[in-house]
């Protein structure tokens, strides 16, 4: 059995340009407005669309450096087994 996974890579750097499209939203911040009496209220909302941003770009970078560390793992695991199934074939 073969499996294709040929396609991490792409996975994964689609990722990482998720994260990092994210974090560039944050780096220069819209001013907040005077909204009167509803300003706490919408600068505790603001801070909490910024925390559940920060989540994903860290949810997004965690899950492509997995992606890249799966690939790799799968890549040496597959040619311990070549190395091993020649070595076989030769004794």
């Amino acid at each position: 059995m073969t499996i294709d996974i040929g396609d991490l890579n792409a996975v994964a750097k689609l990722l990482a340009t998720g994260a990092m499209g994210i974090d560039e939203l944050g780096s220069d911040p819209a001013p907040i407005p005077d909204a009167g009496a509803a300003t706490p209220l919408l600068v505790e909302a603001l801070g909490s669309i910024a925390s559940a941003l920060d989540a994903a770009v860290r949810s997004l970078t965690g899950a492509a450096d997995a992606t890249q560390d799966s690939l790799r793992a799968y890549q040496d695991a597959e040619s311990h087994t070549a190395q091993e199934i020649a070595k076989a074939g030769e004794g």
